[in-house]
This record gives C-alpha cells, structure tokens and sequence, in this order.
C-alpha cells in the first residue's frame, strides 16, 4: 500500500494540478491518492494482480443544521454543505536553504466560506493560515507512507513519515484501515467528523449562541371514508335491534316464547318432575292464548322446602331427612 498526498513534502509541488477529481474545491487539507493490492495481500503483489486506487479528499467546509430536542434526545439533520470554490492563486510558497539544509514552507490563504445569501463584506466561516498549515502539517505524519514486505513470508510493516530524511518510522501492525477490501471512504469519513467533533467542543474557541429550540409534534389527518363502512354497519345493527324489539312486543308472535335472563329457568328445572310439568304447560298455554305471562315466585325455604307462588312443596331433601327410608325412584 502507498499513499501518496497530491502536494509534495516538503517542496510542496503540485501533483496533476493539485487534484484529479476534486478541483472544484479550493484550499483542501488533504487529497492523496490511496494505492493498494487488490485483496490486501503480498501474495496480490507477486501475482502482479492490478491494484486499487483511490483519491481521497479532505477540506474545510459549512453545513447548516437543522437540530430537534424532544424527550432528552437530540438529533441533527444537514440540509446543506458548502464548500470553498472561489478561485484564490497557488497558496504554498517554499524555500530552499543549502548551507543548513532546510526548506522553509510558507502557506499564504485564509479559508474563507460565505454562504449565497450573503456578501464577501459580512461575517463568514473560516480560519487562518497559520492554523491552516497546521491542520495540513498534522496529516504529513501519515501522508506519504508505504506498507511494505521484504519477502513474502515476512511480516509486514508501516513506514511513516517518508518526506523526512532523519525522522522515518517503521511500525509492525495487524490490520489497517486503508487496506483493500475495506471501506476507504467511510474511515475517511470518520477521519472528517473526528475533526469537526474537536472543533465544534473546544471549549476555549467556541461562542454558544441562544437561539429557538424546535421540537416535533405529531398530527393526525383521519379520513372519513374510510370510516364510511363501519359507521354503517353500526347504525344498521341498532336500527336491527329496535326493530326486532318492536316488532316482538306487539303480539301475534304466538310461537316466540318468552325468555328471561334470571335463574328462573335454574329453579324451575330442579324441581321435581311432577310440579315441574304443571308449571311449563301453563306457562306455554298462556303463551299460545297470546295472554301476558303471569309472575311466578319462586323460593326455597330453609325448613319449609320450595315454595312456589304461594304453594308449599317439600324438598325431596327435607323428606329424606324425615323418613331415613328412601322414596320411590331415588337411588
């Protein structure tokens, strides 16, 4: 693997005009091409297997927030980035000192972002040049370096810091992010919001701001024809029932008989088989003649046995307890 920034170190020459996709964006931090064995092998480089190559590209840039709180949750959604696209002339000058072998780097533009609405004369985004180099010295440390293997049975390892004569470094390592097949892009992105994370909580630099606080709130839209369908059946099934309500309590509904939700039924069903007869053939006899039925009291004596509207029966309970011998028909 080799990563090659697209601006020398340390003459700062400019590689294909300083860019090859991304020409577009003025001053970046970093753009680097990111070359690497297929598979992320040695044994990819001796099959001479084509390598994957990516450019890579890092800048300063502007991005409006829209941010909500609700329910101690906070979430942010950009609805726009800007870059900086004005043209400004080439930014690094450097110098070459023989008599003690250095070169003097100097870097001449500020980043300056102002969104469309506005004008160069108000207030924008940016920052200066000396912070500027900085943020572009920060990543020479790691841009050029190579990963490299002295034989295919050996391990590899990291050379960072390859501009510099007396300050190159060897690193073993197990796994690195810039390797194929892994995703390049989205490390850089991490890379991306590390760095605005830094920026945007330095507490030293940073001014916070008052402003409104929006949270969402939930709206409901009910159609009613939807609601169309079951409203109907539910007027149908009110209007069925009075309708059957009037309908039965006009007469002429001899073979309707007459039902009650009580423990009529219960009573009447446990008494014996004789006084039980009695009672349903008049019951049904004033429901044929169409005559009201009559209301027939029902109880059950502690001492007395049943007691039906006025009449005494004993409980077959009552006479077991009276004669120890068992009547008739009783087990």
């Amino acid at each position: 693997m080799r990563m090659i920034p697209l601006i020398t170190n340390p003459d700062a020459r400019s590689l294909y005009d300083g860019s090859i996709n991304f020409r577009h964006i003025v001053n970046p931090i970093l753009d680097a091409l990111i070359v690497s064995s297929a598979d992320g092998s040695a044994s990819s480089v001796y099959r001479k297997d084509i390598p994957i190559a990516q450019e890579c590209m890092l800048a300063w840039w502007v991005k409006t927030i829209r941010s909500t709180y609700s329910w101690g949750k906070y979430e942010e959604v950009v609805e726009e980035e800007l870059f900086e696209t004005t043209k400004t002339p080439y930014p690094w000058q450097t110098v070459y000192h023989p008599e003690i072998d250095v070169t003097a780097t100097d870097y001449f533009a500020n980043v300056s972002i102002y969104p469309p609405n506005t004008s160069g004369d108000s207030l924008g985004y940016g920052l200066s040049n000396d912070t500027m180099m900085d943020t572009i010295f920060s990543f020479g440390e790691v841009f050029p370096s190579v990963i490299t293997i002295e034989n295919p049975e050996a391990k590899p390892f990291l050379k960072v810091r390859t501009s510099f004569v007396d300050r190159v470094m060897f690193r073993a390592f197990r796994n690195s992010p810039w390797l194929a097949p892994n995703n390049i892009t989205q490390h850089m992105e991490k890379i991306a919001n590390a760095v605005t994370n830094v920026v945007r909580s330095d507490t030293g630099g940073t001014e916070s701001l008052k402003g409104q606080a929006f949270a969402p709130e939930t709206y409901v839209k009910v159609k009613w024809a939807w609601l169309a369908f079951p409203l109907a059946m539910l007027v149908w099934c009110v209007v069925f029932l009075v309708a059957t309500m009037v309908k039965t309590s006009r007469g002429g509904n001899e073979n309707i008989g007459v039902w009650k939700t009580s423990a009529m039924p219960t009573l009447i069903y446990s008494l014996p088989q004789e006084y039980r007869e009695d009672l349903t053939k008049n019951t049904s006899s004033e429901t044929m003649s169409g005559r009201e039925p009559k209301n027939v009291k029902i109880r059950l004596m502690p001492n007395e046995g049943w007691r039906v509207s006025g009449q005494i029966y004993t409980s077959q309970t009552l006479q077991r307890r009276a004669d120890p011998r068992a009547p008739p028909g009783w087990v």
